[in-house]
């Protein structure tokens, strides 16, 4: 069966029933034979792999070693101040290519992660720790190479982890998180009950991710991590956002430091190409 995070449509009745009955029986498996049957199920975004950029080519190709393989980073520009962008759940690099350019004609060098399991990265599964994994691994990498990250900008999954990064990694950037997921594990428990899939599968996978990272899933709940909203964090969201709530992350960020810029119409992906939104961006991070 293959599953998607973002299917609205509910299973009928008598097929959730059925679904949730045999998802369930996983978890009364072996161990290691429940959690490998539940990661394919769940972990797998089922992503467009093979893109080519038409408005820009990369100057670098770049390949960072996480626990679940390499993830692909393409590098374009020449600039002195490096942009960091992160994608979400089942998408790629590409889906920022207008934002791309923009920010090369600006001056800026960017690059753009490709996480583990989508576009040109090895590996058929991910999760949100192993997005965080990577953008630190690659914030490491480059700081390594004396670039100066002097902004990350990231949509949806991405914006999660990069709020999730260790905070010393953050005191000196800015930060644009699109489309923020702020009830991240709420809504995955939501898609998977819509699926008539067993939230006790869900859970069996996400402490078995947990164990294997020594880190429990449950801290990486956007609320654990309120000391990292300062007013160099910037967040954009769209009224009509059908997969990540307004009025959640409207309810998050009430009188705390960061800004909201809000859009209509353009929905959860869409705002990634909008002249006012890469306006917005490009303000923001040269100010």
């Amino acid at each position: 069966m293959k599953f998607n995070y973002f299917n609205n449509k509910r299973r009928r009745i008598g097929l959730q029933s059925i679904t949730r009955f045999l998802s369930s029986g996983l978890t009364s498996l072996p161990p290691k034979m429940s959690l490998s049957v539940g990661s394919k199920l769940l972990l797998n975004p089922f992503g467009k792999r093979n893109y080519d950029f038409e408005l820009v080519s990369p100057d670098e190709v770049h390949n960072i070693e996480t626990s679940l393989g390499l993830a692909h980073v393409a590098v374009f520009g020449e600039g002195e101040q490096l942009i960091l962008i992160s994608h979400g759940w089942a998408d790629n690099s590409s889906g920022f290519e207008a934002m791309i350019a923009h920010f090369i004609e600006q001056g800026f060098k960017v690059a753009a992660i490709d996480h583990i399991a989508h576009g040109k990265s090895s590996g058929k599964q991910s999760h949100l720790l192993n997005f965080i994994e990577t953008i630190t691994a690659t914030v490491q990498y480059f700081e390594q190479r004396n670039d100066h990250i002097h902004a990350i900008v990231a949509h949806s999954m991405g914006a999660v982890a990069t709020l999730n990064l260790p905070i010393h990694l953050l005191e000196d950037k800015k930060l644009v998180l699109i489309a923020t997921p702020v009830k991240f594990f709420e809504l995955m428990f939501e898609k998977v009950d819509a699926a008539g899939i067993s939230p006790k599968l869900l859970i069996h996978v996400l402490e078995g991710i947990s164990a294997q990272f020594g880190k429990h899933w449950k801290t990486l709940c956007l609320t654990q991590h309120t000391e990292k909203l300062t007013d160099k964090l910037y967040f954009i969201h769209d009224e009509q956002d059908r997969f990540a709530c307004y009025k959640s992350v409207s309810a998050f960020l009430n009188n705390q430091k960061p800004s909201l810029f809000t859009t209509q119409g353009l929905g959860h992906r869409k705002l990634l190409g909008d002249t006012k939104v890469i306006e917005h961006i490009t303000k923001v991070i040269t100010s």
